[in-house]
């Protein structure tokens, strides 16, 4: 039952990361600028997990070592993924970017057969396999003439894609002995800390804002970072880092469904059994078999 739960957990923080992404691409229409919402947004979600982890888990006593892994989860992981992904999307398209990051299944599960000794089960290939094919065919990445293509932007997508799946392999370790409340607070602390470091403020500090404006910042903020973050460290912990790792690709028929309700955006055919192949690859992660 706790492995099933731990799939609802996951799938549930893919829902949430989807809906992040439409409430992203609302606030750009809004008028807000991706340098100025990346900063906002992780602000905003460090100001609400404070709290939340003070009155839930109490100030948390780490050691040196804790303070230490936890330092290197929020750069090698939250920073990293954040600013691979910002900048290798402006660089190539958003589909293209998607399949490269959603391909990091692969990279958690080599990570676990070569350094971890993990025997690879047959449903888990073809769960797998499932979903990056499903992934290829949800995002669309010939929808239209051309795909931009551009060196450093595909080294960028890997590097997203990378710090996607140390965030995982190495969340699941964090889980062993901390709190997912613990991990997300100070991963997200030291990751705004980063972000800030690397974007002035006057690339994100204006007075201007409007309260629609501010609305969608606060929005992106708890659905980026705040749920679904807390969601897959209690998931990572009950079903491990590959399994978890493979459920999360159901973010994009989540952003496939929440842009159909919300931006009237038609989904294809092919999208559609994308879409259905990465579900059913969530169906064939096994309660009870943890990587």
């Amino acid at each position: 039952m706790s492995q099933f739960y731990g799939i609802i957990l996951v799938f549930l923080a893919a829902c949430s990361y989807g809906a992040a992404a439409i409430v992203i691409k609302l606030a750009y229409h809004a008028g807000l600028q991706p340098a100025g919402l990346l900063p906002l947004q992780n602000l905003v979600a460090v100001t609400c997990l404070w709290p939340w982890m003070l009155i839930s888990q109490g100030f948390p006593k780490l050691g040196r070592r804790q303070m230490g892994r936890l330092a290197w989860q929020g750069l090698l992981g939250n920073f990293g993924i954040s600013l691979c992904y910002f900048w290798a999307a402006k660089r190539i398209d958003v589909s293209l970017l998607s399949i490269i990051l959603f391909a990091y299944p692969g990279l958690v599960l080599f990570y676990q057969i070569v350094f971890e000794k993990h025997r690879v089960a047959a449903r888990e290939f073809a769960a797998l396999l499932l979903a990056l094919v499903g992934g290829v065919l949800a995002a669309n990445p010939f929808h239209t003439a051309s795909v931009r293509i551009d060196g450093l932007g595909l080294v960028l997508a890997v590097g997203s894609a990378a710090a996607y799946a140390f965030m995982n392999v190495y969340g699941q370790k964090l889980t062993r002995d901390l709190a997912p409340m613990v991990i997300t607070t100070v991963t997200a602390t030291v990751s705004t800390l980063a972000i800030l470091a690397v974007l002035p403020p006057r690339h994100w500090l204006a007075p201007h804002y409007s309260q629609v404006q501010w609305l969608f910042v606060a929005a992106s903020g708890l659905l980026s970072t705040v749920l679904p973050m807390n969601l897959m460290y209690l998931g990572i912990r009950r079903i491990g880092a590959f399994h978890a790792s493979v459920v999360s690709i159901a973010e994009l028929p989540c952003i496939l469904v929440f842009a159909y309700l919300i931006l009237d955006e038609r989904m294809t055919l092919q999208q559609m059994l994308g879409a259905g192949m990465i579900l059913l690859s969530v169906a064939l992660i096994r309660p009870g078999v943890s990587s």
